[in-house]
């Protein structure tokens, strides 16, 4: 009987835990399409307050953190932020190249110029010794985090005492994100506060167990959208600039221009061009086989030598293996013929 009762009491322990569930899913729908249109009905008369996870309040709404009319001054025709936008949550970034004399100088001028507004400085990236001919500091690059109210206004100033190279300006608007997220906190919170208060009228340990289970699974999630939300007002409140500050480019050289020239001072100028390639390859051949002509004749004068007392020891060996006493022969001149004698009839000479 007390397992049957205690059976029952689960199973109403459970279909309470998805009833609310069912219930805070539909709520977060209904709640932020009530949202929704509640705040295009309002308009300017009611604000969005991004930075309390509510809508409606009073007290500054980083929804309608849009630049005033007043507070930015356009600059130039690329202009985002040139006037307010009721009820909306507007996110700005711009990204700037600056070719500047001074980096450090530009660099320090920026860090001023995002602390004097009410900003800060998200970054910053600095290289010296990109550029031979320049000393000090040839690149930086910083990330400023300015309110969205002077976002034009600082852009304008960063090219100040230099010249602006590429320049691009994004908005992107965020408020489905901020209202849908806004009323899903709500939901949850209500939500956490009812498994709260079933916790408290739970009799059983293993209720009590199941229900922590559940608010802590709750509680994560409201974690995670509250950090989302934290995230949406700060970049809705804070515009990011990201400025890269360059020396400036040398210009390059001017093309020579080719000078005129007639046949005679052509063919001089062809002559002499053929002239010196010969010489050089001339120079080159000799240079190449100098080094083994100097071997050879290192190695020829004592081979030379050898061959020499060689000779001179074979002739003397030569003239030592003579008998003594023996005549030595010798070529005989030629005799001259002696004339037939000639026998004539009367038998005369």
């Amino acid at each position: 009987m007390n397992q049957s009762a205690q059976a029952r009491r689960m199973a109403a322990v459970l279909a309470v835990v998805v009833a609310i569930g069912l219930s805070a899913g539909c709520g977060t729908n209904a709640d932020s399409n009530s949202a929704a249109s509640s705040k295009a009905a309002a308009g300017p008369a009611m604000g969005f307050n991004g930075a309390n996870g509510a809508a409606g309040g009073s007290g500054g709404a980083p929804g309608d953190t849009a630049p005033s009319a007043g507070a930015a001054p356009a600059s130039g025709n690329n202009s985002l932020a040139k006037a307010p936008v009721a009820g909306r949550s507007i996110v700005y970034t711009a990204t700037l190249t600056v070719r500047t004399k001074d980096v450090a100088g530009a660099t320090a001028n920026a860090e001023t110029l995002a602390a004097s507004n009410g900003g800060f400085v998200g970054g910053e990236n600095s290289q010296s010794g990109t550029v031979p001919d320049v000393q000090g500091l040839t690149q930086s690059t910083v990330t400023l985090r300015v309110p969205s109210t002077v976002f034009d206004k600082v852009i304008g100033q960063l090219g100040n005492g230099g010249t602006v190279q590429d320049e691009t300006r994004n908005a992107s608007d965020v408020t489905s994100q901020v209202v849908d997220t806004t009323t899903r906190i709500s939901a949850q919170q209500a939500s956490i506060a009812r498994i709260t208060e079933l916790m408290k009228n739970a009799a059983n340990l293993s209720d009590v167990v199941s229900l922590e289970g559940e608010l802590s699974r709750r509680e994560a999630d409201l974690e995670s959208m509250q950090a989302q939300l934290a995230t949406l007002n700060d970049q809705v409140s804070l515009s990011t600039i990201t400025v890269t500050f360059l020396v400036p480019q040398t210009p390059a050289p001017a093309p020579a221009v080719a000078k005129h020239q007639n046949a005679l001072q052509r063919g001089l100028h062809d002559g002499w061009q053929a002239f010196t390639g010969t010489m050089k390859v001339v120079l080159v051949v000799g240079g190449t086989l100098l080094p083994f002509a100097v071997l050879v004749a290192v190695l020829w004068w004592p081979v030379r030598r050898l061959v020499r007392v060689a000779t001179r020891l074979r002739a003397r060996a030569a003239a030592l293996g003579a008998k003594p006493g023996q005549p030595t022969q010798s070529a005989q001149p030629a005799q001259p013929a002696q004339p037939a004698a000639v026998t004539t009839a009367d038998g005369s000479e």
